[in-house]
């Protein structure tokens, strides 16, 4: 879908329908020449199209906000938005959250705020490599990373959810085949990989023409989804016949909460820094891959890896059920329920540049508010972008 010139003056007017005014009074007695225009970034396409794929219901609240909208905003429509992000909860529809128990927003608090940035900036110490978010759950952080200054240029969002490891007291983690992709599945997925120029070629390329190992980042405690991950990646090589140089192309940066760690293991007398377990076919080239874990402010982490409303809105849910169904980049949806369901919408699709997706108007308010206070947060510190190019 693509952003109207219409929808531009939501950022652009101090009188609009987010800040409820005199109808009467900002239509007819406003003189054009004293609207509160402000003067759009030169490399903003109001015609691009909305890499979430977003469009408009009347049902919303909150238009859509990233970067460039942000940066088109007025002090006014900011202070507006800012009072918007303290009021959500008395506004939204709950019934259409995912958590109706969780209906505020995170990061109000500037302490859980700065702790967040303090998360980000950990990719800024891989900004030279290639990096590659794992599923969801980075996502935030990245995105944050690509916002601020210092910051990374560029990351590579990789869907992917669930996992058919489980962890064993023995072997650390152990393959339930009984749960894993099928072959047709894994051809799609591979396919895909290929497509978006994350697959085990175009690592080991990068790694032979650069000398830069590709980052790829998760969330981590028992590290049986990164390992799921792995599997597919070390089998897609194994068939290229380049898997040794596949593992010596790859490290692993994992966050998460030790405190968390500690809650789920509450009569553990010592608690491990949480790894990824290597699939069998990495085995023999482990101490080939490099690992390291970033620790976070728990209450933090509660608010944006925990908080199930969050985690919704990041981005879209691909277990590897629906990997021969639709294209991830195509087809948006949170957690699912009905498979019936989502093959009847992924038939709807048509056209190459037309996606779809299942969040509910209250959601896509909920990530438009959350996309507002980062960027906020980050110019309130004086440390947002003034240039940025890549999309998310």
């Amino acid at each position: 879908m693509h952003i109207s010139r219409i929808a531009a003056e939501y950022f652009t007017t101090p009188h609009n329908r987010f800040n409820p005014v005199n109808k009467q009074h900002s239509q007819e007695n406003q003189h054009p020449q004293v609207r509160n225009f402000v003067k759009v970034p030169s490399n903003f396409n109001y015609n691009a199209n909305i890499h979430f794929g977003e469009f408009f219901d009347p049902n919303r609240t909150v238009p859509h906000i990233d970067y460039e909208e942000y940066m088109a905003m007025t002090p006014a429509t900011k202070t507006r938005f800012r009072k918007r992000y303290l009021t959500f909860d008395k506004q939204v529809n709950k019934e259409q959250l995912v958590d109706k128990q969780m209906d505020y927003l995170p990061l109000k608090n500037e302490f859980l705020m700065d702790e967040f940035i303090k998360t980000s900036k950990i990719y800024s110490k891989y900004k030279d490599q290639p990096i590659i978010c794992l599923g969801r759950s980075p996502k935030w952080f990245l995105n944050t990373a690509l916002w601020m200054k210092d910051g990374i240029d560029d990351y590579k969002f990789v869907a992917f959810s669930k996992y058919w490891y489980r962890p064993d007291s023995t072997l650390g983690v152990k393959r339930l085949d009984s749960i894993a992709p099928t072959e047709k599945e894994e051809i799609a997925y591979m396919k895909y990989l290929k497509r978006i120029k994350a697959d085990p070629k175009t690592i080991v390329d990068n790694m032979e023409k650069t000398g830069k190992k590709t980052v790829i980042t998760d969330y981590i405690c028992s590290g049986k989804g990164c390992t799921s991950f792995l599997d597919i990646l070390s089998k897609y090589a194994e068939d290229l016949g380049i898997l040794e140089k596949f593992a010596k192309s790859i490290q692993i940066v994992g966050i998460g909460s030790m405190d968390y760690m500690e809650e789920l293991n509450p009569y553990s007398e010592d608690i491990s820094t949480p790894k990824v377990y290597m699939p069998e076919r990495l085995q023999p080239f482990e101490k080939d891959i490099k690992q390291e874990f970033y620790n976070m402010n728990y209450a933090m982490f509660r608010e944006m890896l925990i908080n199930q409303n969050t985690n919704e809105c990041r981005s879209t849910y691909y277990p590897h059920e629906t990997w021969t169904v639709y294209k991830p980049d195509r087809f948006k949806t949170g957690l699912i329920h009905d498979m019936k369901k989502v093959k009847e919408m992924v038939k709807n699709l048509k056209g190459d540049n037309k996606s779809m997706s299942s969040f509910t108007p209250a959601m896509y308010d909920y990530r438009n508010l959350l996309n507002f206070r980062i960027l906020d947060g980050l110019f309130q510190r004086g440390i947002l972008r003034s240039v940025h190019k890549s999309k998310i």
